[in-house]
């Protein structure tokens, strides 16, 4: 058997071996942060700058507050002043753009100056990709904390717009492991492998007429950016290995009450299906 870990959002995951199954919610530690420094400087008005601008003006009958009056709205140093103030209203609003763009999840501008700081793009990044996928692998190297166990892989390939369970088969050892336990017989080195499941993995097929023999794969997946991502914070005495085969789903056999039909062994009947991606 082998221990699964798997992504909330693929809740039809059916495990063919009945091992042990670890949900992992997806979000947790990836969720950004509110943060809405707004304020009335964020995007003023000139009319909401005029008071201040005015109070900047000598005082006395020429500068038409005789006697301590408050400056008229309507007299013409008010209107010097709203020319005045034009400008500072759109220094302030793209004051406000740059304070947005200090964070990742709110980009609009700097975008290639974030990449440039974290070293992108490089190995794991391809030509031509959209500004949505440059985003999420931007976002998915800032938000990275330290990937250590299978929940963070599923994390992370989430970032990407992944939805991924983990295997981790168990091997069968001489002297630890017990008869009908969780250990698998195999010539392969199981304890140093774990493979990363994809689900509704977008792939491409061999179209007649179109496609070139010898170029066009019968069957390809173009997923190198993901598959670049784990590999390089996969442990290096390990070796992953990526299944994009369409996976089983199960559902549970219930009566017309909704009670689960089981045998007579108390174990429940489960109606496997394969899900399909076409």
């Amino acid at each position: 058997m082998s221990t699964w870990h798997v992504n909330r959002d693929w809740p039809d995951f059916y495990a063919a071996d009945r091992g042990p199954v670890f949900w992992v919610d997806p979000d947790d530690s990836f969720v950004d942060p509110v943060i809405d420094p707004r304020d009335v400087l964020s995007a003023p008005l000139v009319e909401s700058l005029l008071f201040s601008g005015l109070s900047l003006w000598p005082r006395g009958s020429a500068w038409g507050t005789p006697d301590g009056e408050a400056p008229s709205t309507v007299s013409r140093i008010a209107g010097l002043t709203r020319a005045l103030l034009s400008p500072f209203v759109e220094l302030y609003a793209k004051a406000w753009r740059l304070t947005e763009e200090s964070r990742s999840a709110s980009l609009v501008d700097s975008l290639e100056d974030w990449e440039r700081d974290f070293g992108l793009p490089e190995n794991c990044s391809s030509e031509g990709q959209t500004l949505d996928a440059r985003l999420a692998i931007l976002r998915a190297r800032v938000a990275r904390l330290a990937t250590i166990t299978p929940a963070d892989v599923i994390r992370l390939a989430a970032r990407l717009g992944y939805v991924v369970a983990i295997e981790e088969p168990d091997a069968f050892l001489a002297g630890e492991s017990t008869c009908l336990g969780l250990g698998e017989l195999s010539a392969a080195g199981l304890e140093r492998q774990w493979v990363v499941l994809v689900r509704y993995a977008p792939f491409t097929q061999f179209e007649t007429g179109i496609g070139e023999a010898g170029i066009d794969r019968l069957l390809g997946f173009d997923h190198d950016v993901l598959e670049c991502e784990i590999r390089r914070i996969s442990p290096g005495w390990t070796t992953v290995i990526f299944n994009y085969a369409e996976q089983p789903i199960a559902s549970f056999l219930v009566t017309e009450t909704g009670a689960r039909i089981v045998t007579e062994n108390g174990h429940p009947l489960i109606m496997r299906l394969f899900a399909s991606s076409l």
